[in-house]
C-alpha cells in the first residue's frame, strides 16, 4: 500500500495524509491535519515536502529518520 506523507524538513516530524486503496487516493489522518500544520513554526510552510511511501529515496531520507508526528 502506498501512502502519502508530508514531512518538515526542520524538525523532519511528518504525518501520513492519504493511502493508496486500488487507483483511489483515501484521505488519513484528517482530523490531525490541522493540529500538524499549526504546530509548524515557520507559518509560510516553505520548510514542507510531500512524497509517497513507494519512493525509496523520500523514505530514506526523511521518514526513517523522522518522528511521526501523532507518535508523539
Amino acid at each position: 500500500m502506498n501512502r502519502k506523507y508530508i514531512v518538515d524538513t526542520t524538525t523532519r516530524e511528518y504525518i501520513c495524509v492519504a493511502l493508496k486503496k486500488g487507483q483511489d487516493w483515501i484521505p488519513n489522518n484528517q482530523d490531525s491535519l490541522p493540529a500538524f500544520m499549526d504546530s509548524r513554526t515557520d507559518k509560510k510552510q516553505q520548510n514542507l515536502v510531500t512524497g509517497e511511501f513507494s519512493d525509496n529515496t523520500f523514505f530514506e531520507k526523511w521518514i526513517r529518520n523522522g518522528t511521526n508526528y501523532l507518535a508523539k
